[in-house]
């Protein structure tokens, strides 16, 4: 059986997997080049904690946006290019809660793979159209920790 990386894989799969693959499906994605120059920062982006975290999670947004970018085009060629594609989109995404924004600690598991779902259904094409998706995604999980908390 093929892994989705829906909700109940998620859920069933060890972390470390979750983890290393990700990582891997991300590496292949993004250039090794182009992962330097968004991680490399100008010394005013340094000068304060505040302003470095900043940088680091802009770098993180553009990161996650590149790859979501490439999927489509990655996979392409492949004998079920939707399915395949959807998968290591919802992969991604999932590094992108869980790795990149550790937002595991405001919005549960199954939070994410609903608004993931939505997501899915009028993904962006491209890296531009995904660092606006990933933002606004980022907007919601505020919103929904916002109604976690008020219960």
């Amino acid at each position: 059986m093929q892994r989705d990386y829906t909700l109940n894989c998620l859920l069933t799969m060890p972390r470390h997997e979750l983890e290393e693959f990700s990582q891997r499906i991300l590496s292949r994605m993004v250039p090794e080049d182009v992962m330097e120059e968004l991680f490399t920062f100008e010394p005013e982006e340094t000068q304060t904690a505040d302003r470095l975290r900043a940088a680091q999670f802009d770098a993180m947004l553009r990161m996650s946006a590149i790859a979501l970018g490439e999927v489509s085009s990655a996979f392409s060629g492949s004998e079920q290019a939707k399915q395949n594609t959807e998968r290591m989109t919802r992969l991604l995404l999932w590094h992108f809660y869980a790795m990149a924004f550790q937002m595991e600690e405001v919005v549960t598991l199954e939070q994410h793979c609903q608004e993931v779902e939505k997501l899915l259904k009028n993904a962006p094409s491209d890296t531009f159209g995904w660092i606006t998706s990933l933002t606004e995604l980022l907007h919601r999980y505020a919103s929904l920790s916002g109604h976690a908390s008020d219960s």
